[in-house]
């Protein structure tokens, strides 16, 4: 995403006093106890969906588009506990972006998806076509229009267009199941092996560290600033994430319970304030409204916002502090980007 080009381009990550072999443990449990686990999850995830949509679309009934809801929010989910990294096969052939667009970029979901509903036919929706259109539509924000719209589920059960939006939706559902095995098989064919190589282990160190300290002010930029805005009556809640599935608390607070199980194995038996600091903010965050777009353009219901906001800048300065040591890093200033 843009906030990690920015931060690497700002980072100067070099070795420090840690010994090697504490940092390739932390490492490996990293990798073996979250990383893998969670891009395993993600594939099973999509499995499910893409059955959901070959059934439904098989057979379309209201009861199937229920399942076809349930299934993206388990997907959603599956991506959100593992969203904040960036490093690894998921950063090639922009997977990262294809499998989750946001925050969106000059409505190019919309533009992107329309292009692919106003054809017709399914010639164009073979998985080596489809990831020639735009990346915007190829992923699960695409799919979040299509099952919660205005008249979604009307579209898709008896629309003019009903049988061209089923294909789409299947051609994304695939597409996510494609690059959800791609980086789980990168892991595990090939760069879980690669780590033994200390040089190797040391730029994954690094980068996970990076990736680690950005998500918190990419949380605090794209998730909430940007729709809290100045005050209630600049508020912009259709910039919350997930908010036609009324994500956008779980997926903050599904971000947040990552970096929890992410920071509880770097500093398993290590003295630091780091886990409480990220478990008092994800604690904040769930008692957030499950309806962002209400509260944000409330005054008093803002103010829950703003201790978040506080929680996780808090939380982003204890790891800061205390993980790149641990790890054997050290940061450039620009990893608080957010302030």
């Amino acid at each position: 995403m843009r906030l990690s080009r920015r931060l690497f381009l700002c980072l100067a990550l070099i070795a420090a006093a840690t010994p090697a072999h504490a940092v390739e443990d932390v490492l490996s449990r990293l990798v073996e106890r979250f990383i893998i686990p969670h891009y395993q999850a993600l594939a099973l995830t999509a499995d499910a969906q893409e059955k959901a949509w070959s059934d439904f679309c098989a057979k379309p009934d209201p009861e199937g588009f229920k399942l076809l809801k349930r299934a993206y929010l388990s997907t959603a989910d599956s991506w959100s506990q593992i969203e904040f990294l960036r490093y690894g096969p998921v950063s090639e052939e922009f997977r990262a972006e294809r499998l989750s667009y946001w925050p969106e970029r000059k409505n190019a979901t919309a533009k992107g998806l329309a292009l692919l509903l106003e054809k017709d036919g399914v010639a164009d929706l073979t998985p080596e076509l489809f990831v020639k259109n735009s990346v915007a539509a190829q992923g699960l924000p695409a799919l979040e229009r299509l099952l919660f719209d205005v008249n979604a589920e009307t579209e898709m059960l008896s629309g003019e267009r009903r049988a061209r939006r089923c294909a789409v939706g299947q051609a994304i559902a695939w597409n996510i199941v494609m690059i959800a095995h791609d980086v789980r098989l990168g892991w595990t064919n090939e760069l879980e092996d690669q780590l033994a190589e200390k040089a190797v282990a040391k730029e994954a160190t690094q980068r996970i560290a990076t990736d680690f300290l950005a998500s918190f002010g990419y949380m605090r930029d794209a998730k909430l600033r940007a729709v809290l805005g100045k005050d209630a009556g600049s508020a912009r809640p259709q910039l919350a994430e997930g908010w036609r599935s009324t994500r956008s608390k779980r997926a903050l607070t599904l971000n947040l319970e990552a970096l929890l199980d992410v920071s509880k194995i770097i500093m398993a038996e290590k003295e630091g304030d780091t886990i409480s600091t990220i478990a008092t903010a994800a604690s904040f965050a769930d008692n957030l409204p499950e309806d962002f777009g209400k509260a944000v353009v409330d005054a008093k219901a803002r103010q829950q916002f703003y201790l978040v906001l506080d929680a996780i800048a808090a939380a982003r300065d204890k790891a800061h502090d205390e993980i790149p040591a641990l790890l054997g890093v050290t940061v450039g200033f620009n990893s608080r980007d957010g302030d």
